[in-house]
């Protein structure tokens, strides 16, 4: 359609939230800075983020409601740069947060999708939007890429098709931020987790409802309906946030279609709450993280993915000046990544510069767009910043893959004695060794009594471990230098032996050093080094796991 000077346009949509409209108290805690102690929820320095960037009035929520007030009065017009203004708004709902005319804040971000529905069903639209739609409706993805490639990134790799796990890749992993998928792909295999891929996933349509294209979104819906059916999952775990939001809350499943939707941070918090992973930074770094708007003020995700980097040692976490809730957007949803760029990697740009005021060295997310966006507005003091996915962090810190080898234990065909079997034992579970640097070694020393190791008598048997680079080996005898003596009876070494885990390992080798008995089974240790020492070398975490050692901090 030819844009003139004035366009007469139906605003049925935006129509549905004149009362809301006509609540706004001009306040204007949404366009500044919150400051009025009286009326805001809190401080929040300059809560939206175009406003910040492009300074006018009409860029904030307050002078938003003002312009479409006078577009359905009739006084204000539908021109191109009403169009333009339209779609600058990232829908990212910072302004609620700061908002105490309703209850829950005035829904801006729903207006302006309101708006758009109108305008494009008025026929009033956007080229960079049309391409986008139409790349949608018969590629499956907005990036004009063919239906047959999404998979391309996998180079052949087989996968499984039907699993009670369901990976939703999402279109910008699939075609933009390929990294990403594997990342996540290589994540859940190393944990063990059976996950299913789909062979023709579709893009999940955020963009098409973002964006107004309500009847597009509606149809694309069906289609991805069809294939969770099909799948027969039971639960879908996302790796973008927007694909999380647009299934969590702009879908309607049908009864026959019983699924959970889970975002990935979600997913992995839950499991790792039963089966526990220690996560380590080879380096110590300083992190941060952002909170995607579709993750955080959308869907209320905030606790998962501050549990998972919380729980990765040799870091510290630090929360940026406005988070969660308040958190600033990294500028590219609402379709302004693709409708105004050089705003997107303004605003990103910004909220960089928040992570680098902080000393962060490594602002991490949780979804696709918020990564590459960050990482288009890395500039001036953030330049030195990393941005990276959450699957990237959590693949990158996970535990190693650790050998064990055994030397010599005794003459084949002959019932192992209890000091090999435990040696047996702790071979298969090498991890229990994970956090300990490299060259280090103990003695683990097997006793009838507390009475023989008390008077010094030769221990039942006796094994040294040492760490290596590539895992641990363990040797019959003890070593020469070791830097401590494990003293524990064959009733402690038949017990522990039968644990199932590392965990049930850490817990139970706990109680026998905190309530020793000579008849259920008891620990003692023996240090050859300073107790600080000991801990720089790490074996410190294991102590704090196994309650040993409350707080190696402090110590």
């Amino acid at each position: 359609m030819e844009y003139g000077i004035i366009m007469p346009v139906k605003m049925q949509e935006l129509q549905k939230f004149e009362h809301f409209i006509d609540t706004c108290g001009k306040c204007g805690d949404c366009a500044s800075a919150g400051t009025q102690a009286t009326t805001a929820k809190r401080h929040v320095d300059k809560p939206c983020p175009v406003k910040t960037v492009l300074g006018f009035e009409a860029f904030s929520a307050r002078g938003r409601i003002l312009v479409l007030k006078n577009i359905l009065s009739g006084k204000l017009k539908v021109t191109k740069d009403i169009l333009d203004w339209a779609y600058s708004c990232t829908t990212c709902g910072s302004c609620k947060e700061t908002c105490l005319a309703v209850d829950g804040g005035i829904d801006t971000p729903s207006m302006m999708e309101a708006l758009r529905h109108d305008l494009v069903e008025n026929g009033i639209t956007m080229d960079k939007h049309k391409d986008i739609v139409a790349s949608i409706l018969k590629n499956n993805n907005p990036y004009g890429e063919p239906a047959t490639k999404r998979m391309d990134f996998f180079k052949g790799k087989n996968y499984t098709k039907h699993a009670d796990t369901l990976l939703f890749l999402g279109c910008t992993a699939s075609f933009r931020e390929p990294q990403i998928a594997l990342n996540a792909v290589a994540l859940l295999e190393k944990l063990g987790i059976p996950y299913a891929l789909l062979d023709d996933e579709g893009c999940c349509g955020s963009i098409l409802k973002r964006c107004g294209y309500v009847k597009e979104f509606d149809a694309n819906t069906k289609r991805n309906i069809d294939a969770f059916r099909a799948s027969g999952a039971k639960t879908i775990v996302f790796t973008c946030a927007g694909c999380y939001r647009t299934f969590k809350k702009d879908f309607t499943l049908p009864s026959d279609v019983n699924v959970r939707f889970l975002h990935i941070t979600e997913f992995l918090d839950e499991y790792l709450k039963t089966h526990p992973s220690q996560f380590k930074f080879k380096r110590h770094a300083r992190i941060s993280y952002h909170d995607p708007c579709h993750l955080g003020r959308h869907a209320g995700v905030y606790e998962a993915p501050r549990s998972l980097l919380k729980n990765i040692g040799n870091a510290t976490f630090i929360e940026l000046d406005t988070s969660r809730n308040y958190s600033h957007c990294c500028g590219s949803g609402g379709g302004v990544k693709s409708s105004n760029p050089d705003l997107a990697k303004q605003i990103a740009a910004s909220r960089n510069a928040e992570a680098a005021s902080k000393q962060v060295e490594i602002l991490i997310s949780a979804c696709p767009f918020c990564e590459k966006n960050l990482r288009d507005g890395l500039d001036g003091l953030a330049s030195k910043l990393r941005v990276a996915d959450i699957s990237e962090i959590l693949l990158e810190t996970s535990p190693e893959t650790l050998k064990s080898h055994i030397g010599a234990c005794g003459p084949s065909g002959v019932e192992p004695s209890i000091g090999a079997k435990y040696m047996e034992y702790l071979a298969k579970y090498p991890e229990i060794f994970s956090d300990l640097v490299q060259g280090s070694i103990m003695d683990f020393t097997i006793y009838n009594t507390i009475t023989d190791m008390e008077n010094k008598c030769e221990p039942v048997e006796a094994f040294n471990v040492s760490r290596s680079e590539i895992g641990i080996s363990m040797n019959i005898g003890r070593a020469d230098n070791a830097d401590l003596e494990l003293a524990l009876s064959v009733k402690a070494v038949e017990k522990l032996t039968r644990c199932p885990t590392k965990s049930e390992y850490a817990q139970q080798f706990g109680k026998f050093y905190n309530e020793p008995d000579e008849i259920e089974g008891w620990i003692d240790f023996v240090l050859n080094k300073r107790t600080k020492t000991l801990i720089k070398m790490g074996y410190g975490k294991f102590a704090e796991t196994a309650g040993i050692l409350e707080d190696e901090d402090q110590v």
